[in-house]
């Protein structure tokens, strides 16, 4: 996550306070800033620009104090029952040995060790689940790095190998993170033979996947400590496998690479057939890495061509990764190319999917199946036009390849280079005679999938063809209707030049002018109004294309409707008008055009509300005075006997209160639950908007239907002021409602 200088100020002011200004000019010295202003804010005795400019010297220092004081060292992720309980023989030796290297008593007391770790608490580390750890993973950085310096031996013995394997280098890098340690020339020796123990115990994949292994030099010195090892030990290192995926030597070597070790591991170990528990082999790997030497290595040595348990071969592994050489030499000496992987593809599919054209040709010319298709049923030349491999196209539809084979999903080769806009290999295809109105299984057509994805030259070259551009999808979607939603202007207006039909609407009666009114296109709007686009038009949820720009607040397609006559006050099936859409949301500027031409304002919906009960219930404040203005109703109710003062109180809007208290709404009006205005503002604790209500002298003892008083809710939610206001002025506090 890279943060902006502007929210690294933010983090500081958090954190720092006063002092955030100071560390201005640092905040780009480390990745690790809100850590570091976390840890400064818990332990601020630090002198905050030493600290910005150098946390980790500053945690140097404070290691030194320790140390001085006698403290010994610390771990991260140490069980507390290690310190506490019986352990091994093994763990008690790491722990003298530890101690020794610390400088402390062979027998200091594990005890001691526990109290020592629980002094270190929220600086260092912390506890979890009886476990010590670090408090962050960066200062386990810097803490493995600190200590790789002082205690380096120690580590290399004791350490756990994933520390061993990811920290620690033999020899200085150019760019290294850094926190690496650079393990001391005299403790290379002692280095490379704990990798050599672990090898021996099985944990052959940590010990190659080791960060020394990716250096050559590293290798080398490896590699030349193994061969002044005695035949027999060598030998039993070539044949040990890992503990628990059960890798060989064999394998880890050909992910490296390296000739040497190769050649090594094959002189004491000759079976090269070897495989992980999935079957991969050694010579798959080297296929699918591009190790062209030690493939041919390893089929001297009799390495097996056949396949993996999920199907790969290498001949696969070697298409799919582009591996032109190691292709060839596979297929002469017999490699089987057309078996295909559990996914059901080929190595014609691999190289025609990631665009690997020579290997696409070397297949195609020893006889490869080149129409099979995946369990999808996609084929190779599908594939290459979804990936708009046009040169390998060409090739497949050169040799004959079945162009209009659809998948399991009825897309064809056409729809897919359609759907991803590759202009060339459409008109390639067309040309051979592609099937260019052929649908998918949703409906679909060539001609649609261009213009869902506005790929204007691609229409043009289909409706120059003559597809069928009236076709509509399974949800009733037409091509013209679909660029309508999407806003291709340029596609809208090349299908209504040529007739398209602008009417049709989809299977939940929207049209192409009401999917332009709800997205905004005011343009494309235009254009199908001219054509004589029904306007008044509704869907089967009874919206129109008024109110659509209303709901979304697209004011210029409003005006535009307007200036032709659209009917503004058409409601929906369930009542609502355009104007009490825009009175919900508050598109202010909709209910002024609205108001201004006449629009009822007075109507409500099939749950009786109104346009001005809306906008009190949504807090609109300014459309709440135009509506009053013009003279709407504020004391009707909606059917469940709300008003819109009560609305108002319910929801705090206290200006809207004070102007319909001013313009005289009843305040005093119960809905259907017995629940008045001042009973609602009680109850959600909107103390303003009750000190006015009790200003007009609105009855505060009256109760709901169960009845619950005023004070009681006040009460009950602990609204202090509220309660206060009413005992105040008499309100009956033993009063008990209906449960007593």
């Amino acid at each position: 996550m890279c943060l902006s200088n502007e929210e690294k100020e933010s983090i500081a002011e958090v954190y720092l306070k006063a002092k955030a200004p100071e560390i201005t000019d640092y905040y780009d010295l480390y990745d690790c800033f809100p850590l570091l202003c976390k840890l400064y804010y818990e332990n601020p005795a630090h002198n905050i620009t030493d600290f910005f400019q150098n946390p980790f010297t500053v945690y140097e220092a404070e290691i030194d104090k320790l140390q001085k004081k006698g403290f010994s060292s610390k771990y991260n992720n140490i069980k507390e029952e290690v310190l506490t309980e019986e352990v091994n023989e093994e763990t008690k030796t790491i722990i003298e040995s530890t101690c020794e290297a610390c400088k402390l008593d062979k027998g200091t007391a594990r005890l001691t060790l526990l109290d020592e770790l629980k002094s270190l608490t929220y600086t260092f580390l912390k506890k979890e689940k009886n476990i010590y750890k670090t408090i962050h993973d960066k200062i386990f950085d810097f803490l493995v790095y600190s200590f790789g310096q002082r205690i380096c031996h120690c580590l290399i013995k004791n350490a756990h190998r994933g520390l061993i394997m990811e920290r620690f280098l033999l020899e200085k890098q150019n760019k290294m993170d850094q926190f690496i340690t650079i393990v001391p020339p005299k403790y290379h020796t002692m280095y490379i033979q704990r990798m050599i123990d672990d090898w021996s115990k099985g944990e052959v994949t940590d010990v190659f996947c080791n960060i020394n292994m990716k250096i050559p030099q590293c290798r080398e010195n490896i590699f030349c400590f193994l061969n002044e090892l005695d035949v027999s030990s060598q030998k039993q290192l070539a044949r040990t496998r890992d503990v628990r995926n059960n890798d060989t030597v064999l394998l880890q070597l050909c992910f490296i690479g390296d000739v040497s070790m190769i050649n090594w591991c094959i002189n004491h170990n000759d079976d090269v057939n070897q495989c992980r528990r999935n079957k991969t082999s050694p010579l798959q790997v080297a296929a699918q890495e591009g190790q062209t030497e030690i493939v041919r290595i390893l089929l001297k040595h009799g390495a097996n061509i056949t396949c993996n348990s999920d199907g790969w071969s290498p001949v696969k592994s070697a298409c799919s990764d582009g591996h032109t050489e190691i292709v060839r030499m596979l297929l002469d000496i017999g490699a089987d190319y057309n078996t295909c992987d559990n996914d059901g593809w080929s190595p014609v599919m691999s190289a025609s999917r990631y665009g690997h054209t020579e290997i696409v040709q070397m297949l195609i010319d020893i006889g490869a199946d080149y129409n099979t298709c995946d369990n999808g049923g996609w084929s190779p030349l599908k594939s290459a036009c979804s990936n708009g491999h046009r040169e390998i196209v060409r090739m497949l539809l050169d040799i004959g390849a079945e162009f209009n084979t659809c998948d399991n999903d009825g897309w064809s080769p056409i729809m897919c280079a359609c759907r991803y806009g590759h202009t060339e290999i459409v008109r390639m295809l067309i040309n051979k005679g592609a099937d260019y109105n052929k649908c998918a299984s949703n409906g679909w057509s060539p001609i649609m999938s261009a213009c869902r994805n506005e790929y204007t030259e691609i229409v043009r070259l289909l409706i120059d063809k003559g597809a069928d551009y009236n076709t509509c999808d399974n949800d009733g979607w037409s091509p013209v209707k679909c660029a309508c939603s999407i806003g291709h202007k340029e596609i809208v207006r090349m299908l209504l030049d040529i007739g398209a039909d602008y009417n049709t609407c989809d299977n939940d009666g929207w049209s192409p002018i009401m999917c332009a009114c709800r997205y905004g296109h005011t343009e494309i709007g235009r254009m199908l109004i001219n054509k004589g686009a029904d306007y008044n038009k509704c869907a089967s949820s009874g919206w129109s294309p008024v109110m659509s720009a209303c709901r979304n607040g697209h004011t210029e397609i409003l005006r535009m409707l307007i200036d032709i006559g659209a009917n503004y006050n058409a409601c929906d099936n369930d009542g609502w008008s355009p104007l009490k859409s825009a009175c919900s949301i508050g598109h202010t500027e909709i209910v002024r055009m609205l108001l201004n031409i006449g629009a009822k304002f007075n109507t409500c919906d099939n749950d009786g509300w109104s346009p001005l009960k809306s906008a009190c219930r949504y807090g609109h404040t300014e459309i709440v005075r135009m509506l009053l203005k013009l003279g709407a109703d504020y004391n009707v109710c909606d059917n469940d006997g709300w008003s819109p003062l009560k609305s108002a109180c319910r929801y705090g809007h206290t200006d809207i209160v004070r102007i319909l208290l001013d313009i005289g709404a009843d305040y005093n009006t119960r809905d259907n639950d017995g629940w008045s205005p001042v009973l609602s503002a009680c109850k959600h604790g909107h103390t303003e908007i009750v000190r006015i209500l009790l200003d007009m002298e609105a009855d505060y003892h009256t109760c709901d239907n169960v009845g619950s008083s005023p004070v009681q809710f006040a009460s009950k939610y602990r609204h202090t002021e509220i309660v206060r206001m009413l005992l105040d002025i008499g309100a009956n506090y033993y009063k008990c409602d209906n449960d007593g």
